[in-house]
Parts: C-alpha cells; structure tokens; sequence
C-alpha cells in the first residue's frame, strides 16, 4: 500500500522520502533502527508523512479554485473544471478520514473497518484520474483563446518614467 501511494502522489515523493529517511534513524543518529526494533503504529509521527502528503495534496487542489469566476467556452466545462477542483481538495481529506477510520474501527468490526479501506482504495485511484481531467481540460482550454491573448506587449511601456 504504501508503495502504490508514492505512485499515486507522485509530486510529494521528495517530502515523503525525506522523513520517511529521517524517521527510520535511532535517537543517537548514528545507527539506524532496524524494522524488528521500531513499532511505528504506536509511534504518533509514523503517520506524519502520510498526514503531510494529504495535506500537501489537498492545497495543490486548492489552487484550482483561482479559476472559480473565469469565463470558459461552455457551461458543461466550467463545471467539470469547478467539480473536479471540489473533488482535487477533498479527496485527500476523505482518504485520510477514510483511513484513521478503519484504524479505529478494526478493534469493533471487520466489515467496517474493511469497508472504509476500500473507500479510501477507491479515493486513491480516483485522485490521479481527476488530475488527468484537469490536465486534458487545461490544454482542450486553449482552443478558445480570447484576442487579446496574442498581442504583443511592448515591456518597456511598462517602466515609469520620471
């Protein structure tokens, strides 16, 4: 599972990498923590980097929603872009809900507990399909450009003069 989830967040991979590296050392930092050693699941900053990704995903998301008011060539576009900016925000969120609670619910039942990790299974195969719609919107964009999209500006205009 984790392996699927660096495919799936892709642009984070650096951050996760990063403290997923920096968490596997001992207190002295000079001898790392073998697997047998270490029980992660009690460890409150095991799930940290997990946490950061979603966050991380989720604002990147949030960016999407600059393009709120802009003019697009037809309504069914502005709302797929307005939709799949709701759905870029908010399925990180409901991943990572998805997932502490089937942690928390695994110690009442299984069906449940089962029931949320396919949720969250089926929000991270979701993610990357969204940002596919954005990425194919954004090009089939510009088919439409208005006018004033090709003047040429002249930068010096631009500098005040004294």
């Amino acid at each position: 599972m984790t392996h699927f989830l660096k495919v799936v967040f892709f642009p984070f991979f650096f951050l996760w990498e990063t403290i997923s590296d920096y968490s596997a050392w001992g207190p002295d930092c000079a001898n790392p923590v073998s697997a047998a050693d270490r029980d992660d699941h009690g460890d409150p900053l095991y799930h940290q980097p997990f946490m950061l990704m979603f966050l991380f995903a989720s604002v990147f998301g949030g960016l999407h929603f600059m393009t709120w008011s802009f003019s697009m060539p037809t309504v069914i576009e502005l709302w797929m872009w307005r939709s799949a900016s709701i759905a870029l925000t908010s399925i990180p969120i409901l991943t990572l809900l998805c997932d502490k609670a089937a942690d928390s619910l695994d110690r009442y039942s299984d069906s449940i507990s089962t029931l949320m990790g396919a949720l969250a299974v089926i929000f991270l195969i979701l993610h990357p399909v969204i940002r596919l719609v954005i990425a194919v919107d954004s090009v089939v964009l510009l088919r439409s450009l208005p006018d004033t999209a090709y003047l040429v500006l002249s930068w010096s205009d631009a500098i005040p003069s004294f």
